[in-house]
């Protein structure tokens, strides 16, 4: 018997994991083979005694029954065959009550209990409540309604008619337990797989989150230290909001020889670990361009030569186009000169007791990816005053999604939230600036990193 089941299902069993599924075939093919085996000896039972109608109906279950066989062994969807199999059951349970004149009985019941709990199982709801309804409609024709005689009444001559009582009436009993047993042993196999599925999710994620924490601890020791930047700045202030563990935003600073301050926004390719990895890159290869040269410019040239180089871009277009946007300052803090060159990201200046913010455009070229060999970054000269700003940014704040409308703050309203917050202190502002995007939040998901630099001189 194993081999003639491995026969007709085999296959089906082997290309599925869900335990619902496998269930569903093993119910399938065991409840054809047990009523393809229980008719022969009905079949000859009402061949003997002679009841011609009941054995016309018996003949046509075997017919349908020989047909679902011949289905298995084809790529015919399981749920076409259980299809099949209620239909005929259908019929089947309506021919039976014809040729018995509409007379209910119990084993009549127990048949259609079996055939609606086959139904639900196998096929799903919609299917389930379709046979409660037919089953329904067909024993409210079983109801007397004139002469004790109901419509289902078709004057089946009584030699015709099978009795009530028989020994068959144990195999729906039997079938019936057998099939909600299948199903409740389904559900608990199902709930144990997915408990253990659970638990090794659980232990990957933390596995996953461990080697993610690791990675940020790296990456902030790559970090410059807030505490340095603002022992030579100190009327400055980073907002560095990753939307993940770890960032594709990195902030910059180092002193120069000339004393100097290079300071720098970057917002590489992507955000969480791949945005980390360039990041890294991106960082490393920085510090090694400005060793080369002082000019932003060349410094930016630089860059964008080590960067491609290192992830080997080209033409190709299977190399990766991965890259970064960038502002980067050389900030003369003794004479307050700022030279400034960009790759996609501005630097906006606004002058003290000014009411208007200066944008100092960057170079529309990103750093790697399609970005030329020999791609030039514009440099910037600014002389400014005692008291006036620069800020340097990525473009997380301004795109980050909220409000009442769930919209973007937008680079305008970011430019107006500057200017109005120009009376406060930079530490001031740092907070006043972290409130208002995580008010503006207010629940909805952070889209990218955010890094906003605030220098006033």
């Amino acid at each position: 018997m194993k081999g003639i089941k491995e026969y007709f299902i085999g296959y089906r069993l082997n290309k599925t994991e869900d335990v619902f599924e496998k269930a569903k075939i093993n119910l399938v093919y065991n409840f054809t083979l047990f009523m393809s085996l229980l008719a022969i000896p009905f079949i000859i039972q009402l061949y003997i005694n002679g009841f011609w109608y009941h054995l016309s109906i018996n003949i046509f279950e075997i017919l349908v029954l020989t047909i679902i066989f011949i289905l298995f062994k084809t790529n015919t969807s399981l749920k076409y065959i259980g299809v099949l199999f209620v239909i005929m059951d259908c019929i089947m349970s309506a021919g039976s009550l014809l040729f018995q004149n509409g007379y209910f009985e119990i084993q009549a019941g127990l048949w259609s209990m079996l055939l609606i709990i086959y139904a639900f199982f196998v096929l799903g709801k919609k299917w389930g409540f379709t046979i409660v309804l037919f089953i329904t409609l067909l024993y409210i024709g079983c109801i007397p309604i004139e002469n004790g005689l109901s419509i289902l009444n078709f004057g089946v001559p009584q030699n015709q008619i099978l009795p009530t009582e028989s020994l068959f009436i144990i195999f729906p009993f039997l079938l019936n337990i057998y099939i909600i047993t299948v199903f409740i042993n389904t559900s608990i196999t199902a709930e144990n797989l997915m408990r253990e599925q659970k638990r090794k999710l659980e232990a990957q994620k933390n596995e996953i989150l461990s080697s993610i924490n690791y990675a940020k601890r790296i990456q902030q020791a790559k970090l410059p230290e807030k505490k340095d930047i603002y022992s030579l700045l100190p009327n400055s202030f980073i907002l560095f909001k990753p939307k993940d563990i770890v960032s594709g935003d990195f902030y910059f600073f180092q002193m120069n020889t000339e004393k100097s301050i290079y300071i720098a926004a970057a917002d590489c390719t992507g955000h969480g670990v791949p945005g980390a990895i360039m990041s890294m890159i991106g960082s490393e290869k920085l510090e090694y361009a400005i060793l080369q040269n002082t000019d932003t410019s060349e410094i930016l040239k630089i860059l964008n030569n080590t960067i491609k180089t290192s992830l080997k871009q080209s033409s190709n277009n299977e190399s990766t186009r991965d890259g970064m946007d960038i502002a980067l300052c050389c900030i003369d803090t003794e004479n307050r000169i700022v030279k400034f060159a960009g790759a996609n990201r501005p630097l906006w200046i606004i002058r003290k007791n000014q009411n208007t913010l200066e944008e100092i455009k960057a170079t529309k070229k990103a750093i790697g990816g399609f970005t030329v060999n020999d791609q030039h970054f514009i440099s910037h000269e600014i002389k400014l005053e005692k008291g006036d700003t620069l800020y340097i940014h990525t473009d997380g704040f301004a795109d980050t999604f909220g409000g009442q409308k769930n919209k973007k703050i937008t680079t305008k309203k970011f430019k107006d939230i500057l200017l109005h917050i120009q009376s406060k202190t930079m530490h001031e502002q740092e907070k006043y600036l972290d409130d208002y995007v995580e008010d503006w939040k207010s629940g909805t998901e952070q889209v990218d990193d955010i890094l906003v630099i605030g220098i006033r001189l």
